[in-house]
C-alpha cells in the first residue's frame, strides 16, 4: 500500500486518506479512496447523492471504522472507535442538522461538553457553571472570527438561520485545532447569510486550521476551495486544482460526462 506523499515542503500532509473502503453488508459504499489535505489548505469534496460523501466524513470524524485502509493525521495513522476520538485529536465536524440545543444560549452551545466550571473540584463535581466566563469567551472567540451574532446570551431558538450555522462553525472553530469539516454549510441559507459563511470559510485559508467543505454549489466550491475531490457511486474519480479548472468541468466529472485516469493526487 503506497500512502501519498508528503508536501513539497518536506512536512507530511495535514490529512491523509489512504485506500479507504467501507462496506455495510452487500453494499460497498465507497471503494479505495485515496487523497490529502495539507496544512491550511480548502479541500472541497464534491459529487452527486449516493457518491459516498457522507460516508466518507463519517469515516473521518470517527462515527464508522473503516473496513479497509487508513485514515492519517500528521502523519499517525488513526484508530478512531468513537465521534469523540476524532474530537480529541483535534478534527471538528458541522453536520447540516448543526446539533445546537435550541433551548440554551450562544454561550452555552459554544461550550456544550466543555463546560467552565466554578469553585474547584466541587463545583465541577456539582456541575455549577461559571457562566459570566463563558459568556465572554464566548463574545470575544466570535469576535475574532468577525461573526455577527447580537449577544452570547441570546438564544439559539430565536436566531436565523444563517446565525445558527456561524454559530455551529464558530464552536468548531473554537474548539478544533486541525482539521474542520463543513458538511453542506450553506444549505438553506439565503443570500446575505451565504455570504457571511463563505467568508468565514475564505478567512480561515492558509491559517493553522484545515478545511474539508462538502457541498452541491459548484460555484462555492470553485470560490473556495484550493482542491477539489470529485466522488462518483463510491469511487473517487478526480482530484482537481481549482485555478486549473470551473465549474462545468467539475459538473461533467460528477456526472460522469469526463473521467481521470488516473486520478491526480497532491
Amino acid at each position: 500500500m503506497t500512502t501519498p506523499s508528503a508536501h513539497r515542503d518536506g512536512q507530511p500532509p495535514l490529512l491523509v486518506v489512504d485506500h479507504i473502503s467501507k462496506i455495510f453488508g452487500a453494499v460497498t459504499a465507497i471503494k479505495d479512496i485515496t487523497f490529502t489535505i495539507n496544512a491550511g489548505q480548502v479541500v472541497a469534496l464534491v459529487g452527486d447523492n449516493g457518491a459516498g460523501k457522507s460516508t466518507l466524513v463519517k469515516i473521518i470524524s470517527g462515527l464508522f471504522p473503516p473496513t479497509s485502509g487508513r485514515v492519517l493525521l500528521n502523519g499517525a495513522e488513526c484508530h478512531f472507535t468513537r465521534p469523540a476520538d476524532a474530537l480529541h485529536a483535534g478534527i471538528e465536524t458541522v453536520y447540516q442538522d448543526l446539533a445546537l440545543i435550541e433551548q440554551l444560549d450562544v454561550a452555552d452551545n459554544v461550550f456544550l461538553g466543555r463546560e467552565t466550571t466554578r469553585f474547584g473540584w466541587i463545583g465541577r463535581l456539582l456541575g455549577i457553571l461559571d457562566r459570566d466566563t463563558m459568556r465572554a469567551q464566548t463574545a470575544d472567540a466570535l469576535a475574532d472570527l468577525h461573526i455577527k451574532i447580537p449577544a452570547p446570551t441570546l438564544a439559539v431558538s430565536s436566531m436565523s438561520g444563517g446565525q445558527r450555522q456561524a454559530v455551529a462553525i464558530g464552536r468548531a472553530i473554537t474548539w478544533g485545532r486541525k482539521l474542520l469539516i463543513l458538511d453542506e454549510p450553506t444549505a438553506a441559507l439565503g443570500v446575505e447569510e451565504t455570504e457571511q459563511v463563505l467568508q468565514m470559510i475564505e478567512k480561515l485559508r492558509g491559517t493553522a486550521m484545515s478545511q474539508l467543505v462538502i457541498s452541491h454549489n459548484m460555484q462555492h466550491v470553485h470560490r473556495i476551495s484550493d482542491k477539489i475531490v470529485v466522488l462518483r457511486q463510491g469511487w473517487h474519480v478526480a482530484t482537481l486544482t481549482t485555478a486549473e479548472t470551473d465549474p462545468q468541468e467539475i459538473v461533467a466529472y460528477i456526472t460522469g460526462a469526463k473521467q481521470q485516469t488516473p486520478v491526480a493526487e497532491g
